[in-house]
């Protein structure tokens, strides 16, 4: 286990920007494997194996979120920064597409994209690149071994920033804090909802900073909204431009929901395949957001998200993949890409 090509990987800290090193490895590793494999502009780990004319596409990330963890194998659960979100969803597509790489039938193309965590760099660079063509995009995000996951929430970051005189402690008049505060309950009330789910919007505070120089005071705010399908990200827009003057409101760029098909080739492969490992397959929908927004309207063919790991422990510090569950999803994907072959 020990040589085991995921605990090998997320021994490489790679947090968003330090990808190079782990994508340098992951580049020799897929040659070693078989695949032509390179660097892209971007800094995209990239390898291509087969000969076929129909050309599937594995895409996951190297990033992670900051926080080191321990690697270490306990209990037959593998832990590290990234075990989960989501470089074992890369590390299964290395493996089970290495295991077709003498077929005639399949074009397969496995991508390590960088900055998946941060503004998703390289993810943009494939499809500004126009060099990609797939038939079939499965998305590497944990979704656990037996099931598939068809849908992410969109995103869009604010920042607001409130900049006024100061004024004594026992004045009347809010301070700049107090106006972030409103300002945050504003939004809230208007686009946030108390319901987390996938046909809900949600407002996230991420962060509230204050500053003084003596004669002015600032405050700035820093807001994630995660939306469903048809979120008016227009009418948000209005919403903020109609704020005071004095607050200042940086508008981010928006990503909006993704939900793909069900009746395809690539659902139906999944399908069979999991129930060939004797589970019953189930569908999710996420609250997160990954490359799959960006991909699946810019390629427009069935795309989905796979990969092992409980997603409930994506950037924790208890983030760990069972071995076994591991293993099975490769076989999964073995015999998906063998079923499209």
């Amino acid at each position: 286990m020990e040589n085991l090509l995921l605990k090998r990987m997320i021994e490489f800290y790679s947090p968003s920007g330090q990808e190079a090193p782990l994508a340098g490895f992951l580049v020799q590793e897929m040659a070693r494997r078989g695949f032509h494999a390179h660097l892209d502009e971007a800094g995209n780990a990239t390898g291509q194996i087969g000969a076929g004319a129909r050309k599937v596409y594995l895409v996951g990330h190297m990033d992670t979120v900051s926080g080191e963890i321990p690697v270490r194998i306990e209990e037959k659960k593998l832990y590290g920064r990234g075990s989960v979100d989501a470089k074992g969803s890369l590390a299964a597509f290395i493996e089970a597409a290495s295991s077709l790489k003498d077929n005639d039938k399949l074009s397969i193309t496995v991508i390590g994209c960088v900055g998946e965590e941060a503004e998703s760099k390289g993810a943009k660079h494939l499809i500004a690149s126009h060099q990609h063509q797939p038939d079939f995009v499965i998305i590497g995000e944990p979704s656990g071994w037996d099931s598939i996951t068809l849908g992410y929430k969109g995103s869009v970051n604010l920042v607001c920033q409130i900049t006024q005189e100061r004024h004594h402690g026992g004045h009347a008049e809010p301070t700049a804090a107090e106006r972030a505060v409103e300002i945050y309950q504003q939004i809230k009330a208007r686009f946030g909802s108390e319901t987390l789910g996938f046909e809900t919007s949600n407002l996230k505070l991420i962060a509230l900073n204050t500053h003084q120089n003596g004669l002015d005071e600032r405050a700035e705010l820093k807001l994630n909204l995660r939306t469903p399908l048809g979120f008016d990200f227009d009418l948000l827009h209005a919403f903020l431009e109609s704020l005071p003057k004095n607050i200042d409101v940086e508008m981010g760029e928006t990503t909006p929901a993704i939900k793909a098909e069900k009746q395809n080739p690539l659902v139906r492969s999944f399908l069979r395949a999991i129930r060939a490992q004797g589970a019953q397959p189930t569908f999710k929908v996420k609250t997160g957001t990954s490359d799959m927004n960006l991909l699946g309207p810019a390629w427009n063919v069935p795309i989905l998200a796979y990969g092992p790991g409980d997603s409930s422990l994506d950037h924790t510090p208890h983030e760990h993949v069972l071995i076994e569950e591991y293993e099975k999803a490769v076989i999964v994907l073995q015999q998906v890409l063998q079923a499209l072959a």
